[in-house]
C-alpha cells in the first residue's frame, strides 16, 4: 500500500509539474513580450527582437498544449506577439502570414474571454492590426496600387472605426482607383465628423457627384459645405452648379453676396455676368463683365462673354431692323446704326479673346460672325481655316 501510494503520489506530482511547465510557457511568453515592449519604447529594437522571438517560442508551445490551449490569455498573447512580428516585418509575403496568425489568434481569444479579462490587451491587438493595415495601405498607395491601398485602409478602419485619418486615406485611395461609390461612402462619413480638412472634403465630394452626373446631390453638398464653413471655393462650386442646373435667378443673390465680401474676385463678377445674361438681364450682365475685366483685363473667358454679349445685342437690333416694312426707312436706318455701334463695341473683346485663348472655338466663331456681318470675306476664310485646324 505504501508503495502504491508513493507511485500514485509520484504520478500526481509529475502531472502537476507538466501543467505548471506549460503555464510557465505562457508566463515566459508574457514576460518576454513585456520586455520587448519596454525595449521597443526605448528604441532598442535589436535587444527587443531577442525577447520577442523568445516570446514566440514560448507561446507556440503553449497554444498546442491541452493544458493551456483553452486559456484566453494564451491566445491573447499569441495575437499580441504575432501582431508585433507582422508589424516589424517589412516584406508583405512574410508579414502577411504572421498577420493572419495574429488575426486568427485574436478571434480565438475573444471567443474564450467570456469575462473580458483580456479586453485591454485585445484592444491593444486591434491597434497593432490597424497600424499594420495602415502601413500596407501607405506602401500600396506610394506604389500607385490604389485598389490595394483602399482595401488596406478599409481593413484598418475595421479595427479603428470612425478614425478620420483612415477614412480620408480610404476615400482618397478609392478616388484614385476610380471606385467612386466607395469614395462617396468614405467622404460622406467624414462630413458627419469635425475632421479638420472638411471644407476640402465637401468640395471633392461635390465634384465626385458631379462626375457621376448627379448634379442635384453635387449642388446640395456644395451648398451645405458653403453654408457650414463660409468657404469661397465651396461658394464658387455652388454658384457654378446652380448656373449649370438653370437656377440663375436664385443664384444671383448668392453671387452678389460673395462679391460684396470679396470685391476683387474676378470669378464672382464673371459668374454674376453669366447669371444675369442667362436670365435675360443684359444690362446688368454687361456691367458685371466690365467689373470682372476691370479686375483682370486679360481674363479670357470674360472677354469672350463680353464680346459675345455685345455682338448678340447688335445681331438682335440687325434682325429687328430687317423685319421692318419699307415704309419705316428712318427707323431702319436708326436701328442699323445702333446695331453697328454694338458690333464695333464688341470687336475689341472678340479679337482679344482669340489672342488670349487661341484654342477656344467659341472665341473664333464669334469673331467669324463679326466678319460675316462686316462682309470681310478674306477674314472669314482665314478664320474658317483656323477652325478646321482646331
Amino acid at each position: 500500500m505504501k508503495i502504491k501510494s508513493f507511485i500514485l503520489a509520484f504520478i500526481i506530482t509529475a502531472g502537476t509539474s507538466v501543467a505548471f511547465a506549460q503555464k510557465g510557457e505562457v508566463s515566459s511568453a508574457k514576460s518576454n513580450y513585456e520586455k520587448f515592449v519596454t525595449l521597443k519604447d526605448a528604441n532598442s529594437f535589436l535587444l527587443g527582437m531577442v525577447s520577442l522571438n523568445q516570446a514566440k517560442t514560448s507561446i507556440d508551445k503553449a497554444v498546442v498544449n491541452e493544458k493551456t490551449t483553452n486559456d484566453p490569455t494564451t491566445w491573447t498573447y499569441k495575437a499580441l506577439i504575432y501582431s508585433d512580428l507582422a508589424l516589424l516585418d517589412t516584406v508583405p509575403s512574410t508579414s502577411k502570414p504572421l498577420f493572419n496568425e495574429a488575426l486568427a489568434a485574436s478571434k480565438k481569444a475573444e471567443e474564450l474571454d467570456k469575462d473580458g479579462t483580456n479586453k485591454l490587451n485585445l484592444d491593444r491587438v486591434k491597434s497593432l492590426m490597424a497600424q499594420y493595415e495602415l502601413n500596407m495601405g501607405v506602401k500600396a498607395y506610394q506604389a500607385s496600387k490604389f485598389e490595394d491601398a483602399y482595401a488596406s485602409f478599409a481593413n484598418s478602419l475595421n479595427y479603428h472605426p470612425g478614425d478620420t485619418t483612415l477614412t480620408y486615406y480610404a476615400g482618397l485611395s478609392a478616388i484614385n482607383a476610380k471606385n467612386y461609390k466607395a469614395a462617396i461612402q468614405q467622404y460622406e462619413a467624414l462630413t458627419k465628423t469635425n475632421y479638420s480638412a472638411n471644407p476640402q472634403i465637401y468640395l471633392d465630394l461635390s465634384k465626385i457627384y458631379a462626375m457621376q452626373k448627379d448634379t442635384t446631390k453635387a449642388l446640395a453638398i456644395a451648398s451645405e459645405g458653403a453654408k457650414k464653413y463660409n468657404n469661397s471655393q465651396l461658394a464658387t462650386q455652388e454658384i457654378e452648379l446652380s448656373l449649370m442646373t438653370g437656377k440663375q435667378k436664385e443664384v444671383i443673390e448668392k453671387i452678389s453676396a460673395q462679391l460684396q465680401k470679396d470685391p476683387t474676385n474676378k470669378l464672382y463678377a464673371f459668374y454674376l455676368g453669366i447669371a444675369y445674361n442667362s436670365s435675360g438681364d443684359n444690362k446688368n450682365a454687361e456691367e458685371a463683365y466690365r467689373k470682372a475685366l476691370a479686375i483682370d483685363p486679360d481674363f479670357a473667358d470674360a472677354n469672350t462673354n463680353m464680346g459675345g454679349l455685345l455682338l448678340n445685342a447688335g445681331i438682335d437690333l440687325y434682325n429687328t431692323a430687317n423685319k421692318l416694312p419699307q415704309s419705316k426707312q428712318k427707323e431702319y436706318d436708326e436701328m442699323m446704326k445702333k446695331a453697328n455701334v454694338q458690333f464695333d463695341k464688341s470687336f475689341p473683346y472678340l479679337q482679344k479673346a482669340t489672342e488670349l485663348n487661341p484654342k477656344t472655338r467659341l472665341a473664333w466663331e464669334n469673331l467669324k460672325t463679326y466678319y460675316i456681318i462686316k462682309k470681310n470675306q478674306a477674314k472669314v476664310d482665314e478664320i474658317t481655316k483656323k477652325l478646321k485646324d482646331l
